[in-house]
């Protein structure tokens, strides 16, 4: 039972107390007190003869069919989960505990005959543990069984028994109805993910039957023809990569785990796939600061880009990543022409730093290393390591 949960508790009682599973738990509250109202009114009709003062008897039980009445009533009208009905209710019911001293004689009260509210007390306790929670609700059924002794000037183990099923009972409602009101969120939200998952993958074949073709067409359709047609293509080829990632990653579950400046850098590397590029990542997500996902997102993209640029139009990418513990590796593989030795130098010589800027340079101010394998006809392959942790999380 937690202490600390009552203000959540009592936020998700009043925010949640006329619809859904806690309605439900107050309408079997509200039933129990009707119940168990008949049963002790049953009770005092029976031992009528009994009691010292049968009229002081009969008040609690009228009382106890009022108090009943209101509580279906604020069911009824969504008005029983608020703080100071309950409190009244449980205060009216200790208060009929505790006239049994007066409705009964000495030997009654102090033998095996129970009180006059019997276990009708009980329902407030369950009442403290519906709006309030486990801890509260076994105050609630200390405060029923505080009554009782009373009455019997002590205890023995008649009323031990009692006590501590009142306070298991309040307590386990309070435990219950919090689990329930939490089930039943976590349900709807998984329901409501379920829905915009179907309702994405609805737009997704709709652009991809579309858009995305007349894309790819006219990409390839301009790469062949050359001359002016072959910056269109380059325009249609990055316009085409931007829609799949936007797409892909809407698809994906969300790119944070909750803790501030952390993202899933498996999730927007699928976002690179293509056509031509083929991406691999762990089942799971694999977390990074924010910056170190984001630089290591725009190195791999890049050399994606390098892929579709120079490694030939019939060229596929492959990109891997890996989760080494303290590290995240990300390999950019092709089957392309290659670079021959000492190309990556003369276009650095020539002002053209693409690459290095591009690739090397971020993975460089993350703390990272690069390698780049590559041999004529043989491809190119690019190691990308960055730290987990590292300066991009500092």
């Amino acid at each position: 039972m937690d202490g600390g949960s009552f203000p959540t508790v009592l936020t998700a009682t009043r925010r949640d107390a006329t619809s859904g599973v806690l309605l439900t738990l107050w309408r079997a509250a509200a039933g129990f007190r009707v119940a168990t109202a008949v049963f002790a009114g049953y009770l005092i009709l029976r031992w009528r003869e009994l009691y010292a003062e049968p009229a002081v008897a009969f008040g609690v039980g009228a009382a106890m069919l009022l108090v009943t009445a209101a509580l279906v009533l604020a069911v009824s009208t969504g008005r029983a989960h608020r703080l100071g009905f309950v409190l009244a209710d449980t205060a009216a019911c200790a208060v009929l505990t505790l006239l049994s001293r007066l409705a009964q004689r000495p030997d009654q009260f102090r033998g095996g005959m129970p009180t006059l509210t019997s276990i009708w007390a009980a329902g407030a306790a369950i009442e403290v543990g519906l709006l309030l929670g486990a801890a509260a609700g076994v105050l609630g059924g200390l405060v029923q069984f505080a009554a009782s002794v009373l009455v019997r000037d002590g205890y023995d183990g008649h009323t031990v028994a009692n006590g501590v099923l009142l306070v298991l009972l309040g307590g386990l409602v309070g435990f219950l109805a919090r689990a329930a009101v939490r089930a039943e969120r976590e349900r709807a939200e998984a329901a409501a993910a379920r829905a915009r998952l179907a309702e994405h993958e609805r737009l997704t074949r709709s652009i991809h039957d579309g858009v995305l073709q007349v894309l790819g067409l006219v990409h390839r359709r301009g790469a062949a023809a050359g001359g002016e047609w072959a910056e269109l293509a380059r325009e249609a080829a990055a316009q085409e990569a931007a829609l799949r990632a936007l797409i892909t990653s809407q698809a994906l579950a969300p790119a944070t785990d909750g803790r501030r400046g952390r993202r899933n850098v498996a999730a927007d590397l699928v976002a690179l796939r293509s056509d031509r590029v083929v991406v691999s990542v762990p089942d799971g997500p694999v977390m990074l600061a924010a910056r170190v996902a984001e630089e290591t997102l725009a190195a791999a993209r890049e050399a994606v880009r390098n892929v579709e640029r120079h490694a030939g139009d019939a060229a596929t990418a492959w990109v891997f990543l890996e989760d080494l513990g303290d590290e995240v590796a990300v390999t950019v593989r092709d089957d392309g022409a290659g670079i021959r030795p000492g190309r990556l130098d003369e276009a650095a010589a020539e002002g053209r730093v693409g690459m290095a800027e591009s690739i090397r340079g971020r993975v460089a101010g993350l703390g990272g290393r690069v390698r780049i394998t590559s041999a004529p006809g043989a491809g190119t392959e690019i190691d990308i390591v960055v730290p987990a942790g590292g300066e991009g999380a500092r």
